[in-house]
């Protein structure tokens, strides 16, 4: 179909009309693709096809923006296309053109992604885990890239993590110290082995803690108890804090 007229609109978007007085809008892609503004020829194929073929090109738009932003995993593209109602069929073509043109890789996501979080944050390889499977990362390439996250590098790590965070809790009982710690470093994914390792040479005394529990605790308590039910139920309370 012969091509008369083009008129650029917005969103990379071109206004097309035809020798028949047809107008139709065609995504600047199909333009350059098919050599329209050369040869003012659209092919009738595509003009039967020209909702689906801008449909397509507008959705391989709208992943390229979002991945330009930073790198996404495959799973990211397809359900970010899917919130702005791309069609289903849409999604996996952009999402296999991306990959053949290797925008989308998600062994290199991955291999970043976890580069990523050793440098950047406080997360051990259980944690880092976790987020490469909610981003449907293949199991095969999670190991394989986690791989760097050894056992070596985790010790090095808690090496310097454990002792920073017992300094933040210095005021609790030693029994107390060691359940928050483990908490603490299993919510952020490392192996409870090697953190316990690490705490049997933390240097540790309670005994200022404890001291000061049992004034505080005596000072509440002695309006209403004296003598050894006074000291009965500060030795509970001590106890239920962990110390021992």
């Amino acid at each position: 179909m012969r091509v008369e007229k083009f008129t650029k609109t917005k969103n990379g978007m071109y206004k097309l009309s035809l020798e028949n007085g047809q107008e139709v809008l065609a995504h600047e892609e199909l333009i350059l693709n098919k050599n329209i503004l050369l040869t003012r020829e659209i092919y009738d194929s595509d003009l039967a096809n020209i909702d689906q073929l801008n449909n397509n090109y507008n959705a391989y738009d709208l992943a390229i923006k979002y991945i330009s932003k930073r790198n996404r995993s495959c799973y990211e593209v397809y359900e970010y296309l899917l919130e702005k109602d791309v069609d289903r069929i849409v999604v996996s073509e952009v999402v296999a053109r991306l990959k053949k043109q290797k925008y989308l890789d998600d062994a290199v996501y991955a291999k970043a992604f976890i580069n990523d979080r050793i440098k950047f944050s406080n997360n051990g390889p259980y944690k880092i885990k976790k987020e490469l499977e909610e981003r449907h990362i293949a199991d095969s390439i999670i190991e394989e890239t986690l791989s760097v996250f050894d056992s070596k590098l985790e010790t090095e790590r808690l090496n310097k993590l454990v002792p920073k965070y017992v300094n933040t809790i210095h005021n609790k009982s030693y029994v107390m110290m060691i359940k928050k710690v483990n908490d603490y470093f299993a919510s952020l994914g490392y192996h409870q082995n090697i953190v316990g390792s690490i705490l049997r040479n933390v240097d540790y005394d309670d005994s200022k803690s404890r001291e000061k529990e049992y004034n505080k605790l005596k000072k509440k308590f002695a309006s209403k108890y004296s003598g050894s039910e006074l000291e009965s139920k500060i030795k509970q309370i001590m106890y239920n804090h962990g110390y021992r």
